[in-house]
């Protein structure tokens, strides 16, 4: 019999005993999956922290509150202009990390690593500078404070060791 060129085409057996080659995967790559949720949470404390400081601080100052609140008690301003200082952050920082996620900077990695971090620690210094007020150191506040303490340490047991590890975070932003 002859063999004819629709045999060979027909014929595609393995014959060699080797296993076909595996398709590489698709490495992430670029905005997404829980990226999303960590730009939610920039987007919600620029928004409530914006908001903080239009609607209830800068009409301390504007008023002249924060004066008469030294007089009464120092800590009171003191922990105005904590408050005050903390929200621009919690409202420029974002801002700066979105822009390195725009731009597929290295350098968010750490910027929100950092952020993070910071996050704690302000949460703590608000609970022991709060809690050096009599007045203030009501126990409604100091377990919302507490809250407030172990929300952020959780934030930072799940976000830090994902911008460290994520391959999507080092396929984009540091690869």
């Amino acid at each position: 019999m002859a063999h004819t060129e629709n045999d060979l085409a027909v014929k595609l057996d393995n014959t060699t005993g080797m296993m076909p080659p595996i398709e590489e995967k698709v490495k992430p790559y670029g905005f997404g999956g829980w990226l999303y949720l960590v730009a939610l949470g920039l987007l919600l404390t620029f928004g409530s922290s914006f908001y903080y400081l239009l609607d209830t601080l800068f009409p301390v100052y504007q008023s002249g509150r924060l004066s008469q609140l030294y007089e009464e008690n120092w800590k009171y301003a003191l922990i105005i202009i904590y408050e005050t200082a903390l929200n621009l952050f919690y409202v420029v920082f974002p801002v700066i990390i979105g822009y390195c996620i725009l731009k597929k900077k290295k350098l968010l990695k750490y910027m929100v690593i950092y952020f993070y971090l910071i996050n704690f620690a302000a949460n703590v210094g608000y609970y022991f500078i709060s809690n050096s007020i009599e007045e203030m150191a009501t126990h409604e506040l100091m377990g919302e404070q507490g809250r407030n303490i172990v929300k952020s340490f959780v934030t930072c047991l799940i976000w830090i060791p994902y911008f460290i590890n994520s391959k999507r975070v080092k396929n984009t932003y540091t690869n």
